[in-house]
């Protein structure tokens, strides 16, 4: 049988089956661009190119052999042990009322402890990784800062006067712009969305897109541990905004996502990312609202990514 080793946690693991793999993938241990290797081979591939498909396995392998029917039903007992003593209907009533009573209990007690930030089961539980749509979520974010602070202050300009400033510029002040405005920019960033998730728990972007950042209690992040975690996106997602190197740690953030399914400082931090159950509604009710913010916001603007 071929088996395998996968990369995950910046360790080797293995050896494992197909199956495992296949196990190992859907139960989000490892994602579609995490390294695996067969066992006689040196060669690393993404999972993805494996194209491992649920159709690829059996029921019994996949749920386990049926179990024997003797082991189901135990050792064959004659007629006397098998029947018993015939039961009291209304003991057994009794006996599936308190049942009842039992799980309810346990049901309300779950409910009062749950807080104002939980939410309903089936709606925030998706914790797997979407670099994409954390992407868009920042994207949207960032252009509607980046139109807020630029367009004012080059409404008063037109693109004629925009080239004539920038060809007097020499090549040390360009250079000079191109890395204090991003640094700037970005810092920015960093303390609005600090204030929003501090005031409302969420941004534009996240709302739209249905991400929210949860603390170790899976509640919302109070206003010091949203002003960490931004400030850590801020140094080592954006690495301060400085062209470049922003690129290449957003890079980085975006492997570090895929493969190990969380990045630098949620892993530091301790934070989940929830992402709300996809829904078409949720998809239109997005696509029309960043659309029509496209077509009316003042000045373009080219967006760096991040994976937020």
């Amino acid at each position: 049988m071929e088996t395998w080793y996968y990369w995950a946690e910046n360790q080797e693991f293995g050896p494992v089956t197909k199956l495992d793999l296949y196990k190992l993938y859907k139960a989000n241990v490892i994602a579609g661009y995490s390294f695996v290797r067969a066992k006689d081979s040196d060669t690393w591939l993404a999972y993805k190119e494996l194209r491992i498909r649920r159709s690829d396995f059996t029921w019994d392998e996949l749920n386990g052999p049926k179990s024997d029917e003797r082991e189901l039903n135990g050792p064959k007992s004659n007629g006397r042990e098998l029947n018993g003593p015939k039961s009291n209907d209304k003991e057994i009533n009794g006996d599936r009322l308190r049942a009842n009573d039992d799980q309810q209990s346990s049901t309300s007690d779950a409910a009062s402890k749950q807080g104002p930030n939980d939410h309903p089961k089936g709606i925030w539980n998706d914790v797997s990784p979407h670099p994409w749509r954390r992407y868009f979520a920042r994207w949207v974010d960032i252009s509607i800062y980046a139109n807020l602070i630029f367009s004012p202050l080059l409404a008063k300009f037109t693109p004629a006067d925009l080239n004539k400033y920038s060809e007097q510029l020499s090549l040390l002040e360009l250079i000079a712009i191109l890395i204090i405005v991003p640094v700037i920019f970005f810092g920015v960033v960093a303390i609005v969305n600090t204030a929003l998730i501090g005031a409302f728990g969420t941004t534009v972007g996240k709302c739209l897109l249905g991400i929210k950042v949860l603390g170790k209690d899976n509640r919302g992040l109070t206003i010091q541990s949203t002003a960490k975690r931004e400030a850590l996106v801020y140094i080592k997602g954006f690495a301060l905004g400085l062209p470049v190197l922003s690129l290449i740690a957003q890079m980085y953030g975006y492997f570090d996502l895929t493969m190990d399914k969380q990045t630098l400082w949620d892993k530091e931090l301790n934070t989940t990312i929830a992402h709300r159950t996809n829904n078409s509604l949720q998809f239109w009710i997005g696509l029309i609202v960043i659309g029509v913010y496209l077509y009316f916001s003042q000045s373009p603007y080219s967006p760096y990514i991040a994976w937020l």
